[in-house]
């Protein structure tokens, strides 16, 4: 991934790049999440960068200043997912990128839903390189892009740096044998992505009636941000995961409406009863996946971890790197006695571990090195009209003109996020609520 190994910080010219995303209050973002979209300015803090939100309008100024490369995050590309009008109106409002000549590299994740979309907005936006973290099947998802555009593999996390002196607790410190936390993803991520929740509910009564002790909670209640999810993962003997991705292809989102409309009217509805009412026979034709920061973290954090057998991006491998688990949990009886192998759990946990470190491209600095490495080679050809003097005095302005305006947004997102998690016991009304906002956009 990384074309050449000249040293960013000591031979590139001080870059001027604006970063686009929706990552929300970073107090309350997920770890791998705040780190994805800071990483070039917590890495090589010598270019100028303006991060902005796109839950803010974006200045008139900051849409006329000449940048060297536009970075489209993967929160950025979210508003695809949230209807016709609201994401017209986010093309509409960011409508100088498909203008300007900077470099302009997306990161989207996720790929496959609204893919038709996403595929028409990057040749639309004449996008540079889109970095999918889905490691084949491109043809398939941008069926216009890959043709023209220029597709190269990323990830959806990378090795959390400080986590590397981390001294992890031994396994007989640790107090929970099996430790989980999954949304209840809906059923528009098809079957796989239905296995990431109903695991660890079959998990959690095998477990517990072999004995064991589990924290495996399922919902948005159960979540935990920062140094506890952190924690919680040091505090587990064995960390259990599912893959990341999805079973069923939504070109524009119209399965993700009909499920929606459908458990407004039907809440509580079955998996297979939605399959049946809105998308018959379309699940398992594709199955798209990516290794999870889960995973990253938990070799870290020296847990040993039982996943559902799946590819992991080739970088974990069962049997080597993990014990694996049939996605119907019937093969517990097989895993509970790998748990129970002492030396084999604690070579696995050795092995996780320097199979996640041996990949280069897994490094945050590494991602932030060849990303800046990609934006400087293409720049001497671009060349792009970008005054370093001018961005440094725009990127004041913008500090110092819309921090209020953020301190509100973050004030309206702490409201909502509360009212999610008081009603997460109430599964149903949460829904119904989930389901009028998306109607009203």
């Amino acid at each position: 991934m990384v074309h050449t190994r000249r040293h960013v910080s000591q031979k590139m010219e001080k870059l001027n790049i604006l970063v686009l995303h929706s990552l929300g209050d970073p107090a309350l973002a997920p770890r791998s999440v705040h780190k994805h979209v800071f990483s070039l300015e917590a890495n090589f803090p010598e270019h100028n960068y303006l991060y902005h939100d796109s839950a803010l309008g974006i200045p008139d100024y900051v849409k006329q200043t000449r940048f060297d490369a536009i970075l489209l995050d993967v929160s950025f590309l979210w508003p695809r997912w949230f209807g016709e009008e609201r994401f017209r109106r986010h093309l509409s409002e960011y409508a100088f990128v498909a203008e300007s000549d900077a470099v302009k590299l997306a990161f989207p994740q996720d790929d496959y839903d609204c893919h038709q979309l996403l595929d028409d907005w990057m040749c639309d936006w004449r996008v540079d390189i889109v970095f999918s973290v889905i490691s084949s099947g491109w043809n398939v998802l941008y069926p216009r892009y890959h043709l023209t555009g220029d597709i190269r593999l990323g990830y959806t996390g990378y090795v959390d740096e400080t986590l590397l002196n981390w001294v992890p607790k031994g396994l007989g410190e640790r107090p929970i044998d099996i430790g989980y936390r999954a949304r209840k993803l809906p059923p528009y991520f098809g079957r796989l992505g239905e296995n990431k929740w109903t695991i660890g509910r079959d998990v959690a009564a095998r477990a517990r009636d072999a004995g064991l002790r589990v924290d495996i909670e399922l919902g948005d209640g159960g979540a935990l941000l920062g140094d506890a999810w952190l924690n919680f993962i040091g505090d587990s003997k064995f960390t259990l995961g599912a893959n990341s991705g999805s079973s069923l292809l939504d070109p524009t989102g119209s399965i993700q409406r009909s499920v929606r409309s459908y458990l407004a009217s039907h809440p509580g509805a079955p998996f297979e009863e939605v399959e049946r009412s809105c998308f018959p026979g379309l699940d398992g034709k594709y199955s798209f996946t990516a290794i999870s920061p889960r995973v990253l973290e938990a070799a870290l954090l020296g847990s040993a971890q039982i996943l559902v057998d799946g590819e992991y991006s080739g970088i974990v491998k069962p049997g080597e790197h993990f014990i694996p688990m049939r996605p119907d949990a019937s093969n517990f009886p097989d895993v509970l006695d790998a748990m129970a192998d002492r030396p084999l759990v604690e070579r696995m946990i050795h092995r996780c571990r320097e199979a996640v470190l041996s990949v280069d491209a897994l490094r945050y600095r590494n991602r932030a090195r060849m990303i800046l490495e990609v934006v400087g080679e293409m720049t001497a050809h671009k060349k792009p009209a970008s005054n370093g003097e001018y961005v440094r005095q725009v990127i004041a302005r913008y500090a110092s003109e819309m921090q209020p305006g953020y301190q509100s947004c973050w004030r309206r997102q702490n409201y909502r996020t509360r009212l999610v998690r008081a009603l997460a016991p109430y599964p149903r009304l949460h829904q119904m609520l989930r389901s009028v906002k998306q109607h009203l956009g």
